[in-house]
């Protein structure tokens, strides 16, 4: 009797996932990441020190977050995605905002090619006598295509500043924060 109760308990779970039901599962997405060495961004002054008194802005990848969706004719994945950013304006700062510029970077898991890249430029506007603060990007939209040969897990997301060479070697110097 229990185990009769048990296989009319699944039967019903698993008719309220067919196609004819309202119940849609959700859709894998693959998982994004952010590049260690590139999730710091710090700006000194040009010719100034490399110290306190030069710093123009530190500026951190701090998170990510986003959803999946299936595309036309479940052919592919239509991402949505923001990035956060912590930004601190340093002594040598002349502005009141910052442009950081960041990329998202689609990475085929089975060969670490790069097949796609999109470069975003961020501005944070800081309001009188603030020094930080926190923001989100603006949206980002990525289709990724999926069908027989493809599936969302053959994909990896990352997400890093756009770095110079000086930026990197400082990001190398300095170690992971």
């Amino acid at each position: 009797m229990v185990m009769r109760s048990r296989v009319v308990l699944l039967a019903l779970l698993l008719a309220g996932c067919g196609a004819g039901g309202s119940t849609q599962l959700p859709i894998a997405c693959p998982n994004p990441g952010l590049l260690a060495e590139g999730a710091d961004l710090t700006r000194y002054r040009p010719g100034g020190p490399q110290d306190l008194t030069g710093l123009d802005f530190d500026a951190r990848l701090i998170g990510l977050n986003g959803s999946c969706r299936p595309g036309r004719g479940d052919r592919s994945i239509n991402l949505q995605m923001t990035a956060g950013f912590s930004v601190e304006r340093g002594a040598a700062s002349e502005g009141r905002s910052v442009d950081l510029p960041w990329f998202v970077a689609v990475i085929d898991r089975r060969t670490d090619a790069i097949l796609s890249r999109q470069g975003f430029v961020e501005r944070v506007n800081f309001g009188r006598n603030e020094t930080r603060s926190t923001i989100d990007s603006a949206p980002v939209s990525i289709s990724l295509p999926v069908g027989e040969n493809r599936q969302a897990s053959d994909y990896r997301l990352l997400v890093s500043f756009q770095l110079t060479p000086e930026d990197l070697a400082l990001n190398r110097r300095r170690g992971p924060r």
